[in-house]
C-alpha cells in the first residue's frame, strides 16, 4: 500500500513539474515575442497567475525601456492589462502572438526630445530621396515643441524654425498642433513648408502597436513628453516576474 502511495505521489509531482515548466516556457515565449518585436534595452513582465489554455490572463504588467516602434525610440513604454485575451499559448513559441481583447488597458509612453530629433532626421521622402530633414534641434517644453531644422528640398536647403503645441489624434498618434513656422529663405512657396511639416507628421504613431491602446493625456516637461491613458499603469507589488536585459 505504501509503495502505491509513493508511486501516485511521484506521478503527481512529475505532472506538476511538467505543468510548471510548460507554463514558464509559455510566458517566457510571450516576453520573447515583445523583446524580438520592439528591441527594448530592458524589459519586465509581471503576471498574477498563469494563462488558461485559451491565452487569458487576469492581470499582466509589462515595462519596456528603450523600446523602438516605427523607427522611434521611446524611453519607456508601460502597460497593465486586466482580463486580457491572447491567442493560444501553444502558438507563442512559434512567434505568433495576438492580443485580441482586454477589459482594461492602462498605458504610458515616455519620449525624450533627443529621440524625437533623431526620428525626424531619419525620415527621408521621395523616390529619389531628394527631400529630407537634417541638423534638427527641437526642444520639448511644457508649452509644446520648439526649435529648428534644415529641410532639403531639391537644390534648396531651407532653415525652418518651428513653435508648436502637441496633440493626440485618433488616440494613437502625436501631432503638431497649430505650428508656427519661420523660414530663412526668401520666396519659398507655402507648399514646400506644408510638405516639410507633413513629412514629419505624426511625430508618434502607435497604430501598428499590437495592443488595443487608447491614449488620452499628454504630460509635457522640459526635455520629455508622456502620452498615457486617463489612469496610469502601476507596477504590482506581488506576482511572478520575468526580466530581460541587453
Amino acid at each position: 500500500m505504501l509503495r502505491k502511495i509513493k508511486i501516485v505521489m511521484t506521478a503527481v509531482v512529475c505532472m506538476l513539474i511538467a505543468q510548471c515548466s510548460c507554463y514558464a516556457d509559455d510566458v517566457q515565449s510571450l516576453l520573447n515575442y515583445y523583446v524580438n518585436e520592439f528591441k527594448p534595452e530592458k524589459a519586465l513582465l509581471i503576471i498574477q497567475d498563469k494563462p488558461d489554455d485559451t491565452g487569458m490572463f487576469t492581470d499582466i504588467y509589462m515595462n519596456l525601456q528603450g523600446v523602438v516602434i516605427e523607427n522611434l525610440r521611446m524611453n519607456r513604454l508601460t502597460f497593465r492589462m486586466r482580463g486580457v485575451q491572447f491567442n493560444k499559448p501553444s502558438e507563442w513559441s512559434k512567434g505568433k502572438v495576438e492580443c485580441k481583447s482586454a477589459i482594461q488597458i492602462l498605458a504610458l509612453a515616455n519620449l525624450l526630445q533627443k529621440d524625437i530629433n533623431n526620428a525626424i532626421e531619419a525620415k527621408t521622402f521621395g523616390d529619389d530621396d531628394s527631400s529630407e530633414w537634417h541638423d534638427v534641434s527641437m526642444k520639448i517644453t511644457p508649452r509644446g515643441l520648439s526649435g529648428k531644422g534644415y529641410y532639403k528640398f531639391g537644390f534648396l536647403d531651407i532653415l525652418l524654425e518651428i513653435d508648436s503645441g502637441l496633440k493626440i489624434v485618433k488616440n494613437k498618434e502625436l501631432w503638431l498642433n497649430n505650428p508656427k513656422v519661420k523660414v530663412n529663405t526668401l520666396d519659398v512657396p507655402d507648399y514646400i513648408t506644408k510638405k516639410a511639416l507633413a513629412d514629419i507628421q505624426p511625430l508618434v504613431d502607435l497604430n501598428k502597436f499590437p495592443l488595443p491602446l487608447s491614449l488620452h493625456k499628454i504630460d509635457l516637461k522640459n526635455g520629455s513628453a508622456s502620452l498615457s491613458t486617463r489612469n496610469l499603469p502601476q507596477e504590482p507589488s506581488e506576482g511572478i516576474r520575468y526580466t530581460y536585459s541587453k
